[in-house]
């Protein structure tokens, strides 16, 4: 018995310890998606209206994108046929936990309030035509908060977002 509740205890923990980014496809791939291979990419400032968060994230992000579009069968020109837009975003909410406790000694009843934010990084991913029209678009959330991120997690987050488009023909 002890031993099956070590093994779910190493399991639980392993699952915790490897997080799997989720994916969310904002928009499926339109079929005038078909036939284009040559993309650009496009800084998060000129698709932004304010200033970027974790710009440190980004000199790692461009060349993952490059790549994973290149598996994918894309190829980078001065003449392209798609813009990628990516940004990295945070999301920042309040989480409040209450705790109520016994009293410790006679004094009085106590009462714990636990005040925490909740942060969830995002990358998101848009193709569009030259001309504006998006192509197709998804999300890429880790569940983890972007202060303790890691190249690794980038990396995954960025593979698995990039599977979601179709291949280049």
């Amino acid at each position: 018995m002890r031993v099956l509740l070590v093994l779910l205890l190493c399991l639980g923990l392993a699952t915790c310890a490897s997080h799997v980014p989720q994916i969310r496809v904002e928009q499926p791939a339109s079929p005038a998606l078909a036939g284009r291979q040559s993309f650009q990419l496009i800084a998060p400032e000129q698709a932004l209206s304010g200033p970027a968060p974790y710009a440190e994230r980004y000199a790692q992000l461009v060349p993952l994108l490059r790549q994973g579009l290149g598996e994918r069968g894309y190829h980078e020109s001065q003449r392209p046929q798609l813009l990628v837009y990516y940004w990295l975003a945070l999301q920042d909410s309040p989480l409040e936990f209450r705790v109520d406790t016994p009293p410790p000694n006679p004094l009085g009843p106590y009462q714990a309030i636990h005040r925490l934010r909740d942060e969830t990084g995002t990358l998101r991913l848009r193709l569009a035509t030259p001309d504006g029209q998006v192509l197709w678009e998804g999300l890429a959330t880790t569940g983890l908060s972007p202060a303790r991120d890691s190249p690794e997690l980038l990396h995954s987050a960025v593979g698995a977002l990039l599977l979601q488009i179709p291949e280049a023909r």
